[in-house]
């Protein structure tokens, strides 16, 4: 199928996103929220890109992959990141996509994209994918802007820097405060879950805990030895896999 960059209008600000166009008579879509901080709609190594062409290859599916506000093209700058306000730009996605005439929604969030998911968890997904999902950041490497260094640095400039990006003072108050797993109590849709076991950013525990309370149909796929982002070849083929095989089970296609 063909592709298009599209704008997905945001609270007059633009959403840069790339749908993959859909075959007569589907009404199905696959949408992709990226991590962070840092990320794009191509995925962690062009994982999304992978999916969208394998969706459409193995399934037909449409699918729609997009730049959160401050990161790849869409507007805006790093500051504008807060978990609550990508929940925000992701029920503007929605909203664009149930405009377009799609029914069916399955969502692909990876890493921070999955804290995003579950803090977005009232536009109710017919699908989830979560890789490699956050759950409790406090909990995760972004721990590092707890440090008396950072808090310095916060206290000075209003944000701090995470490598050269910039992070606001609401998401360190987000990453010391915020415990999504409550969320996963209300979730029923079809969801699979993908994470390595020797991941140093997200702890795989929070996955374990995340399949623990889910309330809906579930899978839990631990790949030994793989770390964030399971990005060599033999854990991006089962992250595909997977991914796909979950969404032939679940998704009309």
């Amino acid at each position: 199928m063909p592709e298009s960059r599209i704008s997905v209008s945001h609270r007059c600000r633009g959403l840069c996103a790339i749908e993959r166009t859909r075959r007569a008579g589907s009404t199905s879509l696959v949408v992709m929220a990226h991590g962070g901080p840092g990320g794009d709609k191509r995925g962690p190594l062009g994982l999304f890109d992978a999916l969208a062409e394998e969706g459409d290859r193995q399934l037909g599916l449409a699918s729609l992959r997009f730049d959160f506000l401050g990161y790849g093209e869409s507007d805006g700058t790093p500051l504008d990141m807060t978990v609550r306000s990508r929940a925000e730009e992701l029920g503007s996605v929605v909203a664009l996509a149930r405009d377009r005439g799609y029914r069916k929604l399955a969502l692909i969030a990876e890493s921070l994209g999955g804290s995003v998911a579950l803090r977005a968890v009232g536009l109710e997904f017919d699908v989830l994918v979560l890789l490699w999902p956050a759950v409790k950041l406090a909990e995760t490497d972004l721990r590092a802007y707890f440090a008396p260094e950072k808090e310095r640095e916060l206290a000075e400039n209003g944000f701090i820097l995470d490598g050269k990006i910039p992070v606001s003072a609401e998401f360190v108050r987000e990453c010391r405060e915020l415990d999504l797993a409550p969320s996963l109590d209300r979730i029923v849709a079809p969801t699979l879950i993908v994470h390595g076991d020797a991941d140093s950013c997200v702890p795989v525990a929070q996955a374990v805990l995340a399949h623990e309370r889910l309330r809906g149909p579930k899978r839990l796929v631990v790949v030994p030895g793989g770390g964030h982002s399971l990005g060599r070849p033999y854990e991006r083929a089962v992250v595909l896999a997977e991914t796909i095989g979950w969404l032939r089970e679940w998704l009309p296609h």
